[in-house]
């Protein structure tokens, strides 16, 4: 299935241009299994050739980054709210488990509704390409981070992200596919360290709970 979804991406959506780009970008974010660079590296291999000019710097920003951007961000609402309307029954249920209550939350929302610093991490975590979307999307809906926020800067992070991806699918050609692998295998090494974090602190939660 995930091969088929590939597949009409890389040979039906995107050689439709800035919209293929755009619609591939928002089923690339919205199933986890494709590989996350794909999407844009094929996009820069395609749209982008030969050397740097006017033209290929047009390209690179109306064809491939914008669009992708665009469509990463739309991609990354639909996990936004997921975690937004089902992470606080779910926390309050299973919260505890974690050592976290809803009220920690809130409290995470006040020091962000005070502070800008947490706009530029998301800028920053949104532009870094091993960063893996899904856990950012989950977390900021969890908090409930401000959605015109939310998605003005992921929108002007992913840009940063499409522009570097997209020029590596110009520089390394055909190999654009072996490069998305890599940078796709890079985000769920770190995915699985983040859940494994996760489960070792419940584990521990568990243990000092019986212990005690």
């Amino acid at each position: 299935m995930i091969e088929l979804a590939i597949h009409f991406i890389e040979n039906v959506l995107i050689p439709l241009g800035g919209w293929g780009v755009f619609m591939a970008s928002v089923i690339e974010e919205v199933v986890a299994p494709i590989p996350s660079a794909a999407v844009i590296t094929l996009s820069g291999f395609l749209f982008l050739k030969g050397s740097f000019s006017a033209t290929l710097l047009f390209k690179l920003i109306f064809i491939v980054a914008l669009p992708a951007a665009c469509g990463i961000t739309v991609g990354s609402l639909f996990v936004y709210g997921l975690s937004f309307y089902f992470g606080k029954p779910l926390l309050e249920k299973w919260g505890k488990w974690l050592g976290l209550s809803w009220t920690d939350i809130e409290k995470i929302q006040q020091k962000f509704d005070a502070k800008k610093v947490d706009e530029i991490a998301l800028l920053f975590l949104r532009t870094i390409p091993i960063v893996p979307s899904v856990a950012i999307s989950a977390f900021y809906g969890l908090v409930r981070f401000n959605i015109k926020k939310y998605a003005i800067f992921t929108l002007l992070g992913t840009f940063v992200r499409a522009v570097i991806l997209a020029l590596v699918g110009w520089q390394v050609g055909s190999l654009y596919y072996t490069y998305a692998q890599k940078i796709a295998s890079v985000e769920k090494i770190v995915l699985v360290f983040v859940f494994v974090l996760i489960f070792l602190f419940i584990g521990y939660r568990v243990y000092r709970a019986r212990t005690v």
